[in-house]
């Protein structure tokens, strides 16, 4: 399945600094930066690094001491994604992370009649819960991710049980 990445990422000077600043801590290659409120957190900004696949250990430290370090210093959560400029990949990077391992049975691109792109992901029954998030967070957070970086307009989970 074709998907086109979005060319047109525009980052803030505060992402270029945050990038700047966790590649001087870790010297790992960081791919985009984004600041993302979650209800999750108390409306805390959560710092979302998203980082080259074989630089995400250098980017996280021995025992996460470079997240740690970037934690401390900015008072903010941070996540770190692997990136890939494949969308499946990305989606499942996005949703099997250490603290949430969402298995993604299937990933489909639909086109709708007004050319809008809408990916549906299906997951197992029993990860739906953790795939839409508490207050809808970690869909809102895969729906921003993908649609920043890749040409989709919206992003959904399918939460009808399997047939199978």
């Amino acid at each position: 399945m074709k998907s086109e990445l979005n060319k047109n990422i525009k980052l803030d000077r505060q992402s270029l600094e945050l990038i700047s600043l966790f590649n001087n801590i870790s010297g790992a290659v960081i791919k985009d930066c984004i600041l993302y409120n979650t209800p999750q957190y108390s409306d805390d900004e959560v710092i979302i690094f998203l980082v080259k696949k074989d630089d995400v250990g250098k980017a996280i430290g021995k025992n996460g001491e470079h997240v740690k370090d970037l934690t401390s210093k900015l008072n903010k959560k941070i996540d770190v994604i692997p990136y890939s400029d494949h969308l499946e990949r990305f989606i499942k990077y996005i949703l099997n992370t250490t603290k949430n391992s969402i298995r993604v049975k299937n990933i489909e691109i639909k086109e709708g009649r007004n050319e809008k792109r809408t990916v549906i992901i299906t997951v197992r029954p029993q990860d739906r819960g953790k795939a839409i998030g508490k207050d809808g967070t970690m869909i809102k957070k895969v729906k921003m991710l993908v649609t920043r970086h890749f040409d989709v307009d919206n992003v959904i989970i399918d939460t009808r049980p399997l047939n199978n």
